[in-house]
């Protein structure tokens, strides 16, 4: 087939917004995917944020990878509540976080490439060993291709007990909890652990400037929408 684009017809897939979401990391999968025991025993691992309690913070880290610039958008993940659990309508937020590695995490917030406060989902829903919670940032977080480390923390008061994200077993076997207020006394406050952590982000391909390579962006857009349909 002879294909003709005219420059109003080039102009326009230049232009035209890749405004699909699309799946960057996905370590939640299905239901089935996410193990009642994992190899030191638990199921979940805590990620807390304590108000008035910073020493006792925790974040639990797992790794992903980009090969284009990409717009996080929204951030999935399943939890669960262990120790004094009250309820899951105690908790008062959550924060995203993206660092460059476990080592950066442990140092805090400060030293996160971007943090993203969240409020709370309109509901949990069972979702496998635990509840799933999908939430939308209110600005999009944009980064390089590369590799990152991620977390997603319950802002929870200690009186409501703890939380932790559930592990899955899609992804690589290697994350890390980080405890940058030193309260619970790790060398280094940041521990590797052989698990996965069941989180998910979505978002938008950053398009390429200039010439072929814009285009070559959109028509990749345009596969990518029909494939995600």
């Amino acid at each position: 087939m002879d294909v003709k684009l005219s420059f109003v017809s080039i102009a326009a897939l230049s232009f035209a917004p890749c405004a699909l979401a699309e799946v960057i990391f996905d370590q939640i999968g299905a239901p089935t995917n996410l193990p009642t025991s994992g190899p030191e025993g638990f199921y979940r691992y805590g990620s807390q944020i304590f108000p008035g309690e910073p020493q006792f913070e925790l974040l639990a880290l797992d790794d992903f990878s980009m090969s284009s610039a990409f717009r996080i958008e929204s951030v999935s993940a399943v939890i669960a509540g262990y120790g004094s659990f009250g309820s899951f309508a105690g908790i008062q937020g959550f924060e995203l976080r993206i660092y460059q590695s476990p080592q950066q995490a442990a140092l805090g917030a400060g030293a996160a490439l971007a943090v993203a406060s969240l409020g709370v989902p309109a509901s949990y829903g069972a979702f496998g060993t635990g509840v799933r919670v999908d939430l939308s940032l209110p600005q999009a977080i944009e980064l390089a291709a590369g590799s990152y480390w991620m977390s997603l923390q319950a802002v929870n008061p200690g009186s409501n007990g703890q939380i932790g994200v559930v592990i899955s077993d899609i992804g690589d076997g290697v994350s890390w909890q980080a405890n940058p207020g030193g309260g619970f006394g790790v060398p280094g406050n940041a521990l590797q652990r052989p698990v996965n952590m069941a989180y998910m982000l979505e978002g938008t391909m950053v398009p390429v400037p200039g010439g072929a390579l814009t285009i070559a962006a959109a028509i990749a857009c345009r596969v990518t929408r029909r494939r995600y349909r």
